[in-house]
């Protein structure tokens, strides 16, 4: 009869025990490989930062958007910058690695090219029509005669004394021009104030 009872309490205890495994969490899945969601990455040299993704792949075969859990490098940082889901050219054209990693075990890396800017185009200003608005249209010329591309940052626009640059957006700006006038000179820099600085200029 004693050995019944111990037996029932025995079963008892395993069924209790059992139980609570049930109800615990599974482990997280193991990583086992990281991926850009991008390869042979491009970028203009004068865009805004381009936005990028990773996946993870865990050991169920499972993915997730790993994007903001990883660490985003650049081999070289005078030709683009990398900060976490994203890429922003430093100097007018060139490559460079990028590295997205995770716990210092996984990483996938690709190139990056920068796209040369090699010209801008600017609509006619009328120098006559003195203490007039008037907006000149811009765009870019890149490499491979790509063309018609916003020039949406990293580069100053700046006037000489005969005209004021009264507003800037990323395709135009407008350009007021003071009396007596017979020419207006635009300076554009490209990365001012580093050591990839580049002057695209014009005269009217």
């Amino acid at each position: 009869m004693q050995y019944i009872k111990t037996l029932l309490i025995l079963l008892s205890t395993t069924f209790f025990i059992s139980c609570g495994e049930n109800t615990t969490t599974a482990p997280i899945a193991d990583v086992v490989s990281i991926s850009l969601d991008d390869s042979n990455i491009s970028i203009y040299s004068t865009q805004l930062a381009k936005p990028l993704t990773a996946t993870v792949t865990y050991a169920d075969a499972t993915t997730a958007d790993a994007t903001a859990n990883l660490l985003w490098s650049s081999s070289d940082s005078t030709i683009f910058q990398a900060t976490v889901g994203s890429v922003l050219a430093t100097k007018n054209g060139g490559d460079a690695n990028l590295t997205a990693s995770y716990a210092d075990t996984f990483y996938d890396s690709t190139t990056v090219h920068v796209k040369e800017l090699l010209s801008i185009q600017y609509s006619d200003v009328n120098v006559s029509d003195v203490g007039t608005a008037q907006i000149i249209y811009i765009s870019g010329t890149f490499e491979n005669n790509e063309t018609n591309v916003t020039l949406e940052t990293n580069i100053a626009y700046y006037s000489d004394e005969n005209a004021t640059i009264t507003d800037i957006n990323a395709t135009q700006f407008t350009l007021t021009v003071d009396v007596n006038t017979s020419s207006i000179a635009i300076r554009a820099v490209l990365f001012e104030n580093t050591d990839n600085t580049q002057d695209f200029n014009t005269t009217f």
